[in-house]
């Protein structure tokens, strides 16, 4: 029976090489490795002579060119280069490797004992690091070098014991990061130790970019031992390729145009490093995919009526007349996030709304159903993973999933602008308030500079009841409420038609809750704004919005006006969501909450996306997904049961008329 630990590691190794060989730049590091491990391993078998040996050299050996016979020609010696190459191999991967599982290990080892313990631990260690970050590297090494037996052992322990400083930094960093996580206060609470935590816990996360990071100083140790060699403070029993160059230079290889006695070993060495370089960008992309994830990358294209699981409805363009003109149509609007190797996961599918002018729609669901994304898409601010698959986006007359992303940086804070979840997190902590609100108006009106743009920035902070003492305030100097009350006054810094709201009232108090909501819905109504409000709290939605779109699993569940959605909800998924809300009006009503835990969006169950959790389901609901009905004017929903419903309203109408005829 096989080991379960032996087989959960060659999982994982398979799983990583099959996302790394993709990877073109990490794959050509690789080949570059594995050629010249594999030449100096083999050494003794590949190299046509014996670099050792004097036998049969005579003067007129000396610096010949290439030849048949030498085929990189000789050196100062007599003896064949491209057999020094080889063995030169030898000597000097065996000082970069062992050089740096040194300095790995030193610090590893400090970086994380001085993020994880702190306190005047911490402050000695990094004190000691700044001071070896000083003194320069080289300088010290030639020195130490020189007044100790230049030997290859010697070598490799100074190189290993003078570069450890930069790894200790980086690893004290992401311990830090790591330490402050919830999952590690959990561990402390269900009583880890020390040890444990940082096995457990700290090492796992550190370890990427400390393999990472292993790499490029094996590059690092390979280029000082050939300056050292060079300088002719290597070990003159070991032949390596600095070796050769020192020997090269020394001994007239320039004056007699012997170029192949110096590109030989100088190209040993930059295909070493070249090689590393590649192989450890290689590395970090694999082990760390959030570099080629987050929002700075180039997005996706823009994929329309592409297959997703289920054959999506096309958009049909069709503008619907309502009482107030429509300022932002979504028709049909799938998002999908796209990752090599993995299934897609279905975030958004076949959602349709459209935004009023002067309205406030509530935007609910539990966490994970496809809120934020829904928003995101709206405004083409998606990682780069994230790509709109079908649909269409009007915003007036424009289309915006067919605009540039030149275009859509127009339409971005002077048409629809969004007040992001978190303000502590979507303010930069570097930079004052008010300049940060000043640069969201100079991105769109560069005209508008000193005293006029100081006097805007003033009149939006009063707006919504800042005082302008604080505009040179930091955010970290702001309340929770003031921060998100300046996130709301950058929102509206160019004069938006539209605002999304995501969850901006998370992490605040009662009170500040209400504060926040009063100045959105004043602003609302003095300025005219339309608000794609995005919320869980069903009591907001009821006091404040015109109407509401239900989500769930990516999918819309049900979307109406306020009070049908309140008083005559359709899709079951609605009517668990206000049983778990309670009502004043009925103290005596017992809440409930919903069994069973949101899809995974990759992991999609068949047929309806809630069945495995509905308390109507019927067999139909497990096999067949359904489609969005229109149960009345402005009402739509998507279950089984309104289709059932409909035909049986249908069939005694059919019996009625047969009888008549």
């Amino acid at each position: 029976m096989p080991d379960p630990a032996t087989s959960s590691t060659t999982s994982r190794f398979m799983d990583f090489w099959r996302v790394f060989r993709r990877n073109r730049m990490g794959i050509a590091g690789l080949v570059m490795l594995v050629v010249i491990v594999f030449v100096a391993v083999f050494a003794d078998i590949i190299a046509p002579y014996d670099v050792k040996s004097s036998v049969d050299v005579t003067t007129a050996d000396i610096y010949k060119p290439p030849s048949a016979e030498h085929w990189l020609g000789t050196d100062d010696a007599g003896k064949d280069v491209f057999s020094n190459f080889i063995f030169g191999a030898r000597v000097s991967l065996i000082v970069g490797f062992f050089a740096a599982f040194i300095s790995i290990v030193i610090g590893g080892v400090l970086g994380i004992v001085a993020g994880f313990f702190g306190g005047r631990l911490e402050n000695i260690l990094m004190r000691f690091t700044d001071i070896m970050l000083v003194i320069p590297d080289l300088p010290l090494m030639v020195v130490i070098v020189a007044l100790t037996k230049p030997s290859l052992l010697n070598i490799i322990f100074v190189i290993g014991l003078l570069g450890w400083t930069t790894t200790a930094r980086i690893v004290r960093s992401q311990t830090l990061a790591v330490k402050s996580r919830k999952f590690v206060l959990r561990a402390r609470a269900i009583g880890a130790g020390r040890g444990h935590i940082i096995r457990h816990h700290i090492l796992p996360l550190v370890m990427p970019i400390l393999v990472v990071n292993a790499v490029l100083v094996v590059s690092l140790a390979i280029l000082n031992e050939s300056t050292l060699s060079f300088l002719g403070l290597g070990d003159p029993t070991a032949l390596s390729w600095g070796q050769m160059l020192n020997y090269a230079f020394g001994r007239g290889a320039m004056s007699t145009g012997a170029w192949w006695a110096l590109v030989t070993p100088g190209f040993g060495i930059v295909w070493v490093v070249l090689g590393l370089t590649l192989f450890g960008h290689g590395l970090e992309q694999v082990l760390n995919p959030r570099l080629e994830t987050h929002h700075l990358m180039k997005p996706r294209p823009i994929v329309k009526n592409e297959a997703t699981g289920q054959p999506l409805r096309h958009s049909t363009g069709e503008r619907v007349a309502l009482d107030k003109p429509i300022l932002l149509q979504a028709d049909s609007l799938s998002i999908s996030y796209i990752n090599d190797g993995k299934p897609a996961a279905r975030a958004v599918e076949n959602v349709s709304f459209t935004l009023r002018e002067g309205e406030l729609m509530g935007l609910v669901g539990e966490s994970g159903c496809g809120k934020t994304t829904l928003m995101l898409g709206l405004l083409r601010l998606l990682p780069a993973a994230g790509q709109i698959v079908n649909g269409e986006v009007w915003f007036g007359e424009k289309e915006l999933t067919a605009l540039t992303d030149e275009e859509m940086e127009d339409v971005r804070w002077k048409g629809i602008s969004i007040i992001f979840q978190g303000a502590m997190n979507a303010l930069n902590p570097v930079r004052t308030v008010g300049d940060q609100i000043a640069e969201a108006i100079v991105k769109h009106d560069a005209t508008m500079k000193g005293d006029v743009l100081n006097a805007r920035v003033v009149e939006l902070l009063d707006l919504v009841g800042i005082s302008s003492d604080h505009k040179e305030h930091y955010p970290h100097q702001y309340s929770g409420g003031m921060r998100q009350r300046a996130m709301i006054a950058m929102a509206l810094a160019c004069n938006p038609q539209v605002v999304i709201a995501d969850e901006p009232t998370t992490a605040l108090d009662v009170m500040i809750q209400a504060q926040v909501l009063e100045l959105l819905d004043s602003l609302r109504k003095k300025l005219g704004l339309s608000i794609i409000f995005v919320t869980h709290d069903l009591g907001v939605v009821a006091e404040m919005c015109d109407s509401v779109l239900v989500m769930y699993g990516g999918v819309l569940a049900e979307y109406s006006d306020v009070d049908t959605i309140y008083n005559n909800p359709r899709h079951p998924y609605t009517q668990e969501l206000l049983k778990a809300f309670p009502d004043l009006t009925h103290p005596e009503k017992r809440l409930t909450s919903i069994p069973g835990y949101p899809p995974k969006l990759d992991e999609l169950p068949a047929g309806c996306r809630f069945a495995p959790r509905c308390p109507l389901a019927f067999d139909r609901c497990r096999v067949e997904e359904p489609q969005v009905l229109s149960v009345a004017e402005r009402h739509m929903a998507s279950c089984h049961l309104l289709e059932e419903k409909k035909s049986e309203i249908q069939r005694p109408q059919k019996q009625r008329r047969k009888k008549s005829s």
